[in-house]
């Protein structure tokens, strides 16, 4: 019995029949059965089907445990020794390559993962080439563009107001300089300046005041333009940049009084939904089935009423893996900053400061309403039951 749990050698071990026999002399007792002979007379009806069949589940097999490590460059080797944990896995030795180098050697060239071989062997990374995740970063990029475009234009319609208002008032300061011209030539004649020569004495009249009158009308008028000139600079330009560092300082301030990005083990939520990541649970038939966790025992364990069938499980979060809904679907923060909020999934993010993609989400309620978060790990969010 404690033979049969473990792992045995990969030549003893019959695809077709999904049989593992633990030595040579078993495996040559299998190949002589009728069993056997049946399944191997269906392989030879269409060998091809067969092969491909196995060929492309062991890759989905071998680039699922590679996208689990994200965007780290790691041995390929380190990466089939965690596939092949799986009892249930599928064998090389029924694929169409002969090696792990062969196999490697075809992910690069088919661009699903990048390759490079070294003295300690070779050594793999993943590549994002999901066409769904690659439709919406090209989505987000063409409305963020738009989004520039809309700004420019914004900025140029606030420039040609400017623009047209700084004319408008030389237009008009150029009528008052003449106005005022006018009303100097046509003062009143009592208000004139008289001189007398006497020898080489020159003698002047006071002026009065209608005269002193003029001169003050002049000097405030000019005052006046120079007062709107700078009313109308400053309506236009400087408030537009009082606005924008106003949002700068309201910025740095929230950023500021943020919570504590603070990981904590447990990430069980009622109200998620969940996937199910082990296929010993319920002998496979709940493998990769979706429920909603209806209630948390401890922390670390959840009653998880499954989607499909309606059976609730009483699972511990080490077998569960989070769901990661599409754009604009709601989810909770399930780990870090705003642990327990419950925010709006607005994009999925390839940045280049973390090793693997990222979410950007807005908080829909609580204290940080309104807040967009950036840079949110995929594991620590995920999607709410509806």
């Amino acid at each position: 019995r404690i033979k049969s749990k473990g792992l045995q050698k990969l030549r003893w071990y019959c695809q077709m029949c999904n049989k593992q026999c633990r030595d040579e002399n078993g495996f040559k007792c299998h190949t002589m059965s009728e069993s056997h002979h049946r399944q191997m007379r269906l392989f030879r009806e269409n060998s091809g089907k067969y092969m491909s069949y196995y060929s492309d589940m062991f890759k989905k097999g071998f680039m699922e445990v590679l996208r689990r490590r994200g965007r780290n460059r790691v041995k390929a080797n380190v990466v089939y020794q965690e596939y092949i944990k799986d009892r249930h896995h599928i064998h090389m030795n029924s694929t169409q390559w002969e090696s792990l180098s062969s196999f490697v050697v075809f992910l690069s060239k088919k661009g699903l993962a990048d390759a490079d071989q070294t003295e300690k062997g070779w050594f793999v990374k993943w590549k994002d080439t999901d066409p769904e995740r690659m439709a919406r970063r090209r989505a987000a990029e063409r409305l963020d563009r738009m989004k520039m475009s809309a700004e420019e234009v914004a900025e140029r319609q606030i420039l040609d107001q400017v623009e047209r208002a700084h004319a408008a008032e030389g237009l008009k300061g150029d009528k008052e300089d003449e106005q005022e011209r006018k009303t100097l030539d046509r003062a009143n004649k009592k208000g004139d300046l008289a001189f007398g020569l006497a020898g080489k004495k020159m003698s002047s009249a006071p002026v009065t005041g209608s005269g002193k009158a003029v001169f003050d009308f002049a000097a405030s008028s000019g005052k006046k333009r120079k007062k709107r000139k700078l009313e109308i600079k400053k309506s236009a330009v400087e408030l537009l940049m009082e606005e924008q560092e106003q949002e700068k300082k309201r910025k740095r301030e929230m950023s500021r009084k943020r919570p504590k990005n603070v990981k904590k083990d447990n990430w069980l939520f009622k109200g998620i939904v969940v996937k199910v990541m082990n296929r010993r649970v319920g002998e496979g038939q709940y493998y990769k089935k979706k429920g909603v966790v209806k209630k948390v025992r401890d922390k670390f364990e959840g009653e998880v009423l499954m989607v499909d069938t309606g059976d609730i499980l009483r699972i511990d979060q080490e077998h569960l893996e989070t769901v990661i809904p599409a754009v604009g679907r709601s989810v909770l923060v399930v780990n870090g900053s705003f642990r327990g909020y419950e925010a709006k999934m607005l994009s999925l993010d390839d940045d280049s400061k973390h090793d693997q993609p990222t979410a950007t989400v807005k908080i829909v309620a609580g204290e940080w309403k309104g807040e967009i978060v950036k840079g949110v790990e995929l594991e620590d969010v995920c999607k709410l039951s509806s």
